[in-house]
């Protein structure tokens, strides 16, 4: 296979002229083929160069031609590499920070803290534990329409069906507790739900390979706390009810009273 590749579509670093000299121009052409399809390859990853680039990369995940010599018969064998799965292409990570109170005691009682510059005394971060089955059956029944049984936070049944969820989500809801029992999939409710907070889901971005957006919120310490576990909660604007989406545990963040916990959960599609 040939291609007819000229000297003159190339910026002038791109190729010196000394070493495109000593190239007879089968080389040349096919050193021009590659430059030009790595190149191509990482704009299709969102990276667009010259010659040379900073910027990171992600790996292109795509099934792969491979050829492999027969050491005994000399003979090539041809194969396609199929791309390892990664399971965390979707995935959830959680950032839990605490703080100590405000040095302003008047500050204290504002919902959801005050902007000003606080201690931090603890941190847990990581991939979150749980999306509990209450958030797989909501994809169920918001993306592929299938109604279905989901358990509120009493741990009532409730028949959802995509009109109930069609009239929308009245509130949402983080919430921080003390509960010592580790979080399991089959969770409705937090074990010993203490402050809660409203929610801010932010706007999606990124481009390329990866989007994420993040969902926050800030509880206030009713009291001197010893926290070990949060959750999501939505409550549907049709019947009221209240459903946990996600339930992580920790291990003990300790929180002054009036001191603040805020939460960020950052969730990725790749």
């Amino acid at each position: 296979m040939s291609s007819a590749v000229h000297a003159t579509s190339m910026t002038p670093f791109l190729l010196p002229t000394l070493l495109a000299d000593q190239l007879d121009p089968e080389e040349f052409a096919a050193l021009t083929r590659r430059y030009l399809l790595e190149k191509q390859g990482y704009a299709r990853r969102g990276v667009d160069y010259g010659p040379l680039t900073s910027q990171g990369a992600l790996p292109v995940v795509a099934p792969a031609r491979v050829r492999f010599k027969d050491t005994r018969t000399g003979r090539w064998i041809e194969g396609m590499s199929e791309p390892k799965i990664d399971l965390n292409a979707f995935r959830m990570d959680l950032d839990i920070r605490a703080y100590a109170p405000c040095r302003t005691r008047d500050h204290w009682p504002i919902p959801g803290g005050c902007p000003c510059q606080k201690t931090l005394v603890g941190r847990r971060q990581g991939p979150a534990n749980l999306l509990v089955n209450n958030f797989a059956k909501m994809v169920q029944v918001g993306l592929f329409g299938q109604a279905t049984t989901i358990n509120d936070t009493a741990n009532t049944p409730r028949s959802m069906t995509i009109t109930v969820l069609g009239g929308g989500i009245t509130s949402k809801v983080g919430w921080a507790g003390t509960g010592v029992t580790a979080a399991t999939v089959a969770d409705v409710a937090l074990q010993t739900p203490t402050e809660s907070a409203a929610c801010t889901v932010n706007a999606v971005s990124g481009a390329g390979a990866t989007g994420t957006y993040t969902v926050t919120y800030t509880v206030t310490a009713g009291s001197a706390r010893a926290y070990t576990e949060v959750g999501l909660i939505v409550t549907t604007t049709t019947n009221s009810w209240p459903f946990l989406l996600t339930h992580d545990s920790f291990s003990a963040l300790n929180v002054s009273s009036s001191g603040t916990l805020a939460v960020t959960y950052s969730i990725t599609n790749a």
